[in-house]
């Protein structure tokens, strides 16, 4: 299957870019490559090292920026977010995508499933969505 970027916010520490995975009011939880040492993360809180599904939990007061990955294309004529990749099982590889439009009838000839109130999403191979658009916006951290 095609690679496609994903929605996705990331978190500036020494000069990388790390993926953010989950937060509290003063940390957050980073997924990380490798295996997480103290040499490579000497404000962490805490490590999780599964050699599949490495994190480090990290103050919120040692990061530099925020950046906010948004994916947008058209998939069946409709426009629609690139929201994620399934990682596993037999539709491992593809793109999950939501609608961005307004109109229910439109987000239904297209072929998408939902409501009103869940979204209209699809499960698709990513070679489907086309005029893939990628915009990344940066948010310095406030200090205190």
């Amino acid at each position: 299957m095609t690679e496609i970027q994903t929605f996705a916010t990331f978190l500036e520490y020494r000069g990388g870019r790390l993926r953010y995975r989950s937060g509290g009011d003063t940390w957050v939880r980073v997924d990380v490559d490798g295996e997480p040492t103290l040499e490579r993360f000497p404000d962490a809180l805490e490590m999780g090292s599964d050699p599949g599904d490495p994190w480090v939990m990290l103050p919120k007061s040692v990061f530099d920026a925020v950046y906010r990955r948004e994916v947008f294309g058209r998939w069946n004529g409709v426009r629609v977010a690139v929201e994620s990749i399934v990682r596993r099982g037999l539709r491992r590889g593809s793109a999950v995508i939501r609608y961005e439009g307004i109109l229910p009838a439109e987000a239904i000839a297209a072929g998408l499933t939902g409501s009103q109130n869940d979204g209209w999403t699809a499960l698709v191979d990513p070679s489907e969505v086309e005029d893939v658009t990628v915009t990344e916006t940066m948010f310095p951290m406030a200090r205190s």
